[in-house]
């Protein structure tokens, strides 16, 4: 029953929140003059992916995906964002929404801080499973104009207390380096270390495999015509290759941001 209670709050909380962010955007929309809405700003972005792949492994079995998210700024820095995607983790659920709260300090025009905490849900699990939803927090640090004008190095540290499957705590470092090389054209890098709080954790989710963490990566370069983002990438990882769903792949992806 507490289970259900937690989950169902949280679904609450996601679904006021996305409430708060279509009537912001509309409102920004339609009545920009509204001294109510000054100092915000809105984005957001629809995506179609031959394959969801996260942090070393697919969320959705191969399959494509379909995403979208949506963020609200305010000029102090604080913004709130939704992302939603079908996954097939196995759970009972097929949809992955989540949100975020977080906070950008820009020290310079060159570097900028960021705080961040994030909710992860997947609606409908399974409720006899452990709980499959959890919170994650982050800190990250990105400088600009490293070895050109517009290049991008970014570092960042998630936290969870509680990791999905109730896994316990798990920790993740990541380094991203953007690279634009032409005129709306960008080549990047990722590399990402997972850390479980035990061997028991690491194989609830990947099965026996003598580990307690494990790397991930993704390399690849996009093109940007119109604000339609096209982006081919290749990502592997060292979970246990037993798993279809840890192996390594070629993802498209095309993204209209608005």
């Amino acid at each position: 029953m507490e289970l259900m209670g937690n989950n169902t709050m949280k679904n609450k909380l996601v679904y006021a929140l996305l409430a708060t962010l279509a009537i912001s955007y509309a409102h920004a929309e339609t009545t920009e003059e509204s001294s109510l809405f000054n100092g915000f700003s809105t984005s957001g972005s629809v995506a179609f992916l031959t394959d969801y792949y996260s942090r070393g492994y697919s969320q959705t079995e191969g399959d494509p995906a379909v995403q979208g998210f949506l963020r609200v700024d305010h000029d102090s820095g604080l913004y709130a964002q939704l992302f939603a995607s079908n996954s097939e983790l196995d759970i009972g659920s097929s949809i992955e929404l989540d949100y975020y709260l977080g906070y950008d300090y820009l020290v310079n025009d060159r570097f900028k801080l960021n705080v961040q905490y994030a909710d992860i849900n997947y609606p409908g699990a399974d409720k006899f499973l452990p709980d499959t939803d959890y919170e994650e927090y982050s800190v990250a640090a990105t400088g600009t104009g490293l070895l050109s004008a517009e290049d991008t190095l970014n570092f960042t540290f998630y936290y969870s207390p509680e990791y999905f499957f109730q896994t316990g705590k798990m920790l993740r470092y990541e380094t991203t380096y953007n690279y634009p090389f032409a005129e709306k054209w960008t080549a990047y890098a990722q590399v990402g270390y997972n850390q479980f709080s035990s061997h028991a954790a690491y194989d609830v989710l990947w099965a026996p495999d003598q580990e307690d963490s494990y790397y991930d990566y993704k390399v690849g370069g996009n093109y940007n015509y119109n604000d339609f983002i096209f982006d081919l990438y290749y990502v592997d990882s060292n979970i246990n290759k037993a798993l279809s769903s840890a192996d390594d792949a070629v993802i498209f992806s095309l993204t209209k941001a608005f």
